[in-house]
């Protein structure tokens, strides 16, 4: 049952593994052994270095419109109309025409942690490298990403999807020295998706 109670639920974004190419996933597999790294698919690397996301939100809900108004009847009916408050025009706000869809943001944020070496920053920026400069068809890349939201019992209880995710942008690498390299500095990848939906997979009633 839905609670009131002071907790933070948990979340899992699924980057699923037809995201990474064939080819890369051949390359970034023997890295990965080679390395002895207790994960040997670079999806799952990839999806474990996965710190915080960022999704859904919306923007330009209304429309202003300048209108000119004369303010409210007199409360007061002993108050003469010298007295009453000049208005002026204002901005009146108004729901806007656009389809609802169209004000989301349709933009799904990833802050992956950095790893040693850069794997999963090389992996993910050569992912996109290798997508983009050949002609894929629409049915070799992801149909869509999914967000698993977690109780605190770790149990998933509902699920956003999103439909036709494609890399928008990739942070630069920034090199210092100013702190170790292997410090846990961050990276943001930045997705388009052209819908969404959200489903309820079902909640346990919980004892009082």
């Amino acid at each position: 049952m839905f609670t009131l109670k002071g907790r933070q639920d948990n979340f899992k974004l699924i980057i699923p593994d037809d995201f990474i190419a064939k080819e890369i996933n051949e390359k970034y597999t023997n890295i990965l052994k080679r390395q002895k790294s207790f994960l040997y698919r670079p999806i799952d690397f990839l999806n474990e270095t996965i710190q915080s996301i960022e999704v859904l939100g919306f923007n330009n809900g209304i429309i202003p419109q300048q209108q000119t108004s004369h303010g409210k009847p007199l409360i007061n009916p002993r108050r003469i109309e010298e007295n009453r408050f000049a208005h002026t025009s204002s901005e009146v706000p108004y729901r806007s025409e656009q389809s609802p869809l169209n004000l989301l943001e349709k933009t799904l944020v990833v802050n992956f942690r950095h790893t040693l070496g850069f794997v999963n920053y090389f992996l993910m920026f050569e992912n996109f490298w290798y997508q983009y400069s050949r002609d894929r068809r629409y049915d070799e890349i992801s149909e869509s990403f999914s967000i698993n939201l977690l109780n605190n019992k770790g149990e998933v209880y509902s699920r956003i999807l999103m439909t036709h995710p494609l890399m928008n942008s990739l942070d630069m690498l920034g090199l210092n020295y100013t702190q170790p390299i292997a410090s846990s500095q961050t990276f943001r990848a930045e997705f388009k998706y052209s819908n969404i939906d959200y489903q309820f997979i079902g909640i346990k009633e919980e004892k009082l």
